[in-house]
């Protein structure tokens, strides 16, 4: 089972916030953004998946904010991303929205979304936006956590973990800060419990929880979670089911 400090990679409280730091889509987008009539709209800023470890996230934070002290402010662009309404509150990471909008599109926190990796060759990374934030110069960030695939989900002794559906994508409490121009638009990702048929043609499905530490898989239905991380798998399930309707068991 998972001790208590099993998926403890990542801090979820705003208090802890200081100390924070791909999957693929169905197939679309694929191409290089530059290439598409929507690059040729607006541009792209590109991501990369990375797997860090506790130690190494404080590090990259630690870095991030002697750059965010370090680097002149830039002069906004019409095409950049630009906060909505009014700040949620003020930390020495910058400025936190509750919205962003970018090429013509809303987006906001809680918001599961696409994301362009930086690999050219892969399709969009998925994540859910866990915090947007305006640097001190001027760039918009978010804060996003990460789904993976099965081709990105890594095990221990070697190979990938293995799903029969390719809509299936595993969660994890990986987070990362990227561009908010990394954006490319939502998408739906249904948490459906392991005893419960699938549904179809409802976007990305997740029945397991990826460790990227240990490089494990759980069920949701697992309890030994620590209390705020399983707070967020039930409500994942629970908004899911009730966007679904009554799924038969399986």
């Amino acid at each position: 089972m998972v001790s208590c400090g099993s998926f403890a990679q990542v801090s979820s409280s705003d208090d802890e916030e200081d100390s924070l730091a791909k999957t693929r889509s169905q197939g679309q987008n694929s191409r290089r953004p530059e290439e598409t009539m929507e690059g040729k709209m607006r541009k792209r800023k590109k991501v990369s998946l990375n797997e860090e470890s506790d130690g190494e996230e404080e590090e990259t934070e630690r870095k991030r904010k002697k750059d965010d002290e370090e680097t002149p402010p830039k002069e906004l662009e019409p095409d950049d991303a630009k906060p909505v309404g009014e700040p949620v509150k003020v930390t020495g990471r910058g400025t936190h929205y509750g919205q962003f909008e970018y090429g013509g599109n809303r987006y906001e926190l809680e918001d599961s979304v696409l994301l362009h990796p930086e690999d050219t060759s892969l399709e969009p990374f998925v994540a859910i936006i866990k915090d947007i934030t305006k640097k001190q110069d001027g760039r918009m960030m978010i804060l996003g956590q990460w789904f993976y695939r099965q081709e990105d989900a890594k095990k221990r002794g070697g190979g990938n973990w293995v799903v029969k559906d390719t809509h299936e994508l595993f969660y994890s409490f990986h987070r990362d800060e990227v561009p908010a121009e990394s954006v490319i638009e939502r998408c739906v990702v249904n948490f459906v419990p392991a005893h419960k048929q699938l549904p179809r043609g409802r976007g990305f499905i997740v029945r397991e929880v990826y460790e990227t530490v240990g490089k494990k898989l759980w069920k949701l239905t697992d309890k030994d979670y620590e209390v705020a991380k399983q707070r967020e798998i039930d409500l994942f399930v629970d908004k899911s089911l009730a966007r679904l309707g009554d799924l038969p068991d399986l």
